[in-house]
């Protein structure tokens, strides 16, 4: 097997769970989308059972192939048809990696150091995720585990220390459009959520298989959590016509901290769970690819993929992100949550009814 380590149930839980709400904790794209007014907060409730749907088809293929990743079972089930369906997969964790990559960047260079090139926050963060990648899945499972809950505890701070300030009203009316465009909100949601394909490859590395079931609840449950303790301060303080004006709504949030003459101005809270958590949710998806692209080759060791795969990261970010606006045209719902929904469900999808079909992998009794 290309990779030996083993992730420890918890430790997934919190890979899976950090990776998904870091964006929502600078970005808030759920502002930019349906219902696009101040019910989205419940359609960021509604994201928990959809995302248990969406991640059906993987659980089952996982289910057939315990010791294989999606890279592994795409050419089990389909042969030479199968590896296109792995390279397409692995050119998604690319994509993913890229966009995070210059998110991360980006948001550096507009709100914290305007004069700083953006290469150099972008060359500077690949290498230090290149050097945790290397160092293999079990210390990507101990990292998780130590930052997650510090990135986790700082959000809940910052819900109760702004908590005097809001103004539930700010959340009414209540479904004010009906529940059809909060359905739509919630969809997109689910169909962006590449954590679903981080499952394929790294459910076959877990400790304790008989906890996969658990895993995967507990971490979308956590996932909606922290997405709800993110959103509602902004809306109850801002409102949604002033929030989705913001480019960065919480990190604007966490800046309006007022206790007494010494907790105010506290963008280092934003700053300190922005870069822990972009950092784990990076070296995830570095390590997606360079496992991936280890598999699809059939090689011993995936670590001679690293530089190499950095070499492409660092200009493929660039590309997808040269600036704001570009890379918010890029990700914008109306086209990338077609375009993810095929990767996340409509190749698993495919695969599980054609291993159904061919009686692949191992078949329930």
């Amino acid at each position: 097997m290309l990779e030996k380590g083993r992730i420890t149930y918890k430790q997934l839980i919190l890979l899976i769970a950090l990776s998904r709400i870091i964006i929502t904790i600078t970005f808030l794209p759920a502002l930019a989308e349906p219902p696009a007014n101040q019910d989205i907060w419940l359609s960021e409730l509604l994201y928990f059972p959809l995302q248990l749907l969406f991640a059906l088809p993987i659980y089952f293929l996982w289910k057939r192939f315990p010791d294989q990743t999606i890279i592994q079972y795409c050419q089990s089930i389909g042969g030479k048809l199968g590896k296109l369906s792995g390279i397409l997969i692995l050119w998604y964790f690319l994509d993913q990696a890229a966009i995070t990559i210059a998110q991360f960047s980006l948001f550096l260079t507009s709100a914290v150091m305007p004069e700083t090139p953006v290469l150099f926050f972008t060359l500077s963060f690949v290498l230090v995720c290149a050097y945790a990648t290397g160092r293999g899945l079990e210390v990507i499972g101990r990292l998780s585990e130590l930052f997650a809950p510090l990135v986790m505890i700082a959000t809940i701070t910052v819900f109760l220390l702004l908590a005097k300030d809001m103004n539930l009203k700010m959340l009414r009316p209540v479904l004010e459009n009906g529940i059809l465009p909060i359905t739509q909100g919630s969809l997109i949601y689910s169909a962006r959520s590449l954590e679903i394909l981080g499952f394929s490859m790294l459910l076959p590395y877990l400790n304790n298989p008989q906890k996969a079931k658990s895993v995967i609840v507990l971490s979308f449950a956590l996932v909606t959590l922290f997405f709800t303790l993110i959103t509602v301060p902004v809306l109850t303080i801002w409102g949604f016509e002033e929030a989705k004006g913001l480019t960065f709504p919480f990190y604007s949030v966490i800046r309006l901290i007022s206790i007494g003459d010494f907790i105010e101005r506290n963008q280092s809270i934003h700053m300190a769970i922005w870069i822990l958590g972009t950092f784990i949710k990076v070296t995830f998806k570095y390590y997606l690819v360079v496992l991936s692209l280890g598999q699809l080759l059939h090689l011993k060791e995936y670590r001679p993929l690293i530089l190499p795969t950095g070499t492409i990261l660092i200009p493929l970010s660039l590309l997808v992100g040269p600036n704001l606006t570009t890379l918010a045209a890029f990700t914008s719902y109306k086209t990338f949550a077609w375009y993810s929904s095929f990767f996340i469900l409509v190749i698993p999808s495919l695969l599980l009814f054609t291993a159904i079909i061919r009686k692949k992998g191992v078949q329930s009794p």
